[in-house]
Formats: structure tokens, C-alpha cells, sequence
């Protein structure tokens, strides 16, 4: 069990709706304030992402990301102004996300994530968000997270739809639970993406929300994580479908 810390007055004030929540309180709050999360891409899922993170204390979050703001972005990432254009995303972030929130720890890393850095990005922190927006990134995120032994809560958004699911996660037994590879084994060649497909604003958004509560609820142990199951919504009609997948044929 880890201790509980103790908490300023201004921290009492940020918390106490999610502290007020059944089984969270100080201790739950607590294991929120030790906790780090690493977050791949700060576009519209991060946007939707790490707001409510830095919002609820996660104690350290690293941001991930090469590219810079351009105005085709502000539709839908919500980090970002017109004030922002031709910033590095990463840093653009966590300025703002240390403005709203200035006990967590912010760390951004403006550069792209490859086969010679992955580890070390990804070694040091608990937690590992995927919001990335390319393929070849998102199963190194995965196989790197495999390797290592961490837990990876996943999201895409492209046109109406959103997808989430949570990787990797150990279980009671000890065993990990299924991976990105358990539900694509391979990578597909003809992913939408938003500069094919375009996206509506919301839905990178409400990706990014649904990865926050993911991410809050394996950090205190509260609720059912989406491990073994894919989460599926659709903008245009507002239908949401939870699809089980699995690690082995049963």
C-alpha cells in the first residue's frame, strides 16, 4: 500500500471532488500524485488526454512529440491557440499544462519516438498513453511496452470514429493481459488517418477523455480497466461498442 502524502491547502481545493469519490479519497489521491504517465503525441488525443491528467495530479507526465502547430490543428487540438503557431507541440503543452496545474511534474521531450529511443523514453515512466497518429509508431509503442513490461492505454481517432483500449495490463494471476497485436497482428496498410480521412473536432477529444479515465482508474485500482476489450464509438450515430478480444484462443 503506498503511504499517503500529505496535501497543501491549495491541493485540498484542486482534488477534493475526485477525493470525495467512493474509494478514492486521500490514498487513492495519493496513488495518483506518485504516479507517472508518459503520453506519445500531443495532437487532438492529447489534447483531449493530458489536461485531465495534469488536472487530477498525476505527479509526472512526459510528453512526446516532434511536430509543431500549424493552424490545420486548432479545430481540434484544444492545447493550443492561434498564439501557438510554429511552436513545438511538446513544449507548447506542457506550458500550458504547468500553468493550470503547477504541482505536477511536466517533462517534454520534442522529438520523435524511434527503435533507438523508445526504451529510453519509455523506461522510467509506470504508465504509457498512446494518442500518436501513425502506425509504424503505435506498434513500437506497443512491442516496446511488451518488452519493458509496461501498460499501455491506446487510442485512435480518424473521420467519425474514436477506438480505445488498454494493453498489457498485468492481472491477478501475474499474467499480462492481450496487446495491439492480439487484435491487429500485423500492421494495416490502409489506416485512416486525418489528413485522408479529416476528423471531426470532438472525437480525438472525447478519445483522449475516455484514456484519462483509463489511466486514473488503473493508477488507484478503481473499476474495470479495458483490457481485452476495444471500445468503439461513432460519432455520427452515437453508438458505443465494447468488442472482447483475446490474448489466446480459449
Amino acid at each position: 500500500m503506498i503511504p499517503a502524502l500529505p496535501l497543501s491547502s491549495d491541493e485540498w481545493q484542486r482534488y477534493l471532488r475526485q477525493m470525495t469519490l467512493p474509494g478514492w479519497g486521500l490514498e487513492g489521491q495519493s496513488q495518483v500524485q506518485q504516479a507517472s504517465v508518459l503520453v506519445v503525441g500531443a495532437g487532438g488525443i492529447g489534447s483531449g488526454l493530458l489536461p485531465y491528467l495534469a488536472g487530477a495530479g498525476v505527479g509526472r507526465l512526459g510528453i512526446v512529440d516532434a511536430d509543431r502547430v500549424e493552424a490545420t490543428n486548432l479545430h481540434r487540438q484544444t492545447l493550443y491557440s492561434a498564439a501557438d503557431l510554429g511552436q513545438l507541440k511538446a513544449a507548447a503543452a506542457a506550458r500550458r499544462l504547468f500553468d493550470a496545474n503547477p504541482n505536477c511534474r511536466i517533462e517534454s521531450f520534442p522529438r520523435r519516438l524511434t527503435s533507438e529511443n523508445a526504451a529510453g523514453l519509455i523506461g522510467p515512466f509506470d504508465l504509457i498513453a498512446d494518442g500518436s497518429d501513425n502506425t509504424e509508431t503505435r506498434y513500437l509503442v506497443n512491442d516496446t511496452c511488451l518488452a519493458l513490461g509496461k501498460t499501455l492505454v491506446w487510442g485512435a481517432a480518424a473521420g467519425f470514429q474514436g477506438q480505445v483500449s488498454v494493453f498489457n495490463l498485468p492481472g491477478r494471476d501475474g499474467r499480462r493481459g492481450p496487446n495491439l497485436r492480439h487484435l491487429f497482428p500485423n500492421p494495416p496498410v490502409d489506416a485512416p488517418d486525418c489528413v485522408d480521412a479529416g476528423v471531426l473536432g470532438p472525437v480525438p477529444g472525447i478519445v483522449g477523455a475516455v484514456m484519462a479515465a483509463e489511466i486514473l482508474k488503473i493508477a488507484t485500482s478503481a473499476g474495470e480497466p479495458l483490457s481485452g476489450k476495444l471500445l468503439v464509438f461513432d460519432a455520427r450515430s452515437m453508438q458505443w461498442q465494447s468488442i472482447r478480444f483475446f490474448s489466446a484462443a480459449p
